[in-house]
């Protein structure tokens, strides 16, 4: 339709689809603001954004699950356990840092199937891989004696820093070319877009609902165990409590960027873009403790979570609307 011969309502529409499209991008203008004024050596945020690049991967791999109506709770329990499993197999029982590195990508991609199977079966995505947290962050402590597990081999250390540049970073780019691709430009991706419009009528549309989520999840623990892999490269070691709240900043990140928590409308590039403006916040708000008092990591988490709302709220109102 023409913009020349829109109704009213549908030129209402347009306009609201507008201003919902332009308050990430103000959030991200923000916050990236915030970031170039605190800082003075640009190249020096490649270190500061590491830990994000991790949340990122894990928030990109999140995006169609969420597309679908599901979610991932357990995603920094398997990262956690998928560390140890190859800590303890490297440390404990000699095996090579390829091997263990195979171990724990095994182990990520059997996490990920459990959760995807449970769901299969009918359980809530939100009970089961509440519970799954539980199950798999018991099994890091039990495994490891509730003790880190240090000092990996050198060869496997050196792998990660590529060409000057964290390793995180090339995952992370792996993850985005691969998720954008398969949600916007696969009949798989029309698929998730069915199935978070309406699970029911997908079904009666041949959908493969439980392959679909199956798949989802497996690919979840898949990600998780490469993000554990290259944080045990980069820290030289693995702890069994680590990467608790992980699950919640992508979730964050996945809101923010618009995508709806209840399914059935968003995108990877939405996702990326509230990656952006969570980071550049975080890490400003944290330059800025050094030097403003009331500027903690209590306020860091009370403006996160004020952002959260408003962004929810927003989006709850927009959700209607569609896409532009």
């Amino acid at each position: 339709m023409n913009r020349e011969t829109e109704s009213p309502s549908n030129a209402g529409t347009t306009h609201i689809v507008w201003r919902y499209n332009t308050l990430p991008w103000l959030l991200l203008l923000v916050s990236v603001a915030l970031v170039c004024t605190q800082v003075e050596r640009p190249r020096l945020l490649l270190n500061v954004w590491v830990p994000w690049a991790e949340v990122g991967c894990m928030a990109l791999i999140m995006t169609p699950i969420v597309l679908v109506g599901g979610i991932d709770l357990s995603v920094g329990a398997i990262v956690a356990l998928c560390g140890i499993v190859m800590g303890v197999l490297i440390q404990d029982f000699g095996w090579t840092a390829t091997a263990a590195t195979i171990a724990a990508l095994s182990t990520g991609t059997a996490a990920g199937a459990l959760n995807g199977t449970l769901i299969t079966m009918g359980i809530s995505p939100l009970v089961t891989t509440l519970a799954t947290m539980a199950f798999f962050r018991g099994l890091a402590m039990t495994i490891s004696s509730a003790d880190s597990v240090k000092d990996f081999p050198e060869l496997f250390l050196e792998q990660s820093i590529q060409f000057g540049i964290p390793t995180q970073f090339f995952l992370l780019a792996i993850v985005l070319i691969a998720s954008g691709g398969i949600v916007h430009f696969t009949v798989f991706g029309r698929w998730l877009y069915a199935i978070g419009d309406n699970r029911i009528a997908a079904r009666f549309a041949a959908v493969p609902v439980r392959r679909v989520d199956l798949c989802l999840y497996t690919a979840c623990g898949v990600v998780a165990a490469l993000v554990a892999i290259l944080n045990a490269m980069r820290h030289n070691v693995a702890i069994p409590n680590a990467h608790v709240g992980m699950e919640l900043q992508a979730i964050a990140c996945i809101v923010v960027g618009g995508t709806l928590i209840t399914g059935g409308h968003g995108s990877i590039l939405r996702t990326l873009l509230g990656l952006a403006i969570i980071s550049n916040l975080d890490i400003a708000l944290g330059f800025l403790s050094s030097r403003v008092q009331f500027v903690n990591s209590e306020s860091r988490l009370i403006v996160i979570g004020t952002l959260l709302i408003a962004v929810a709220v927003w989006t709850e109102r927009t959700q209607g609307a569609p896409e532009s």
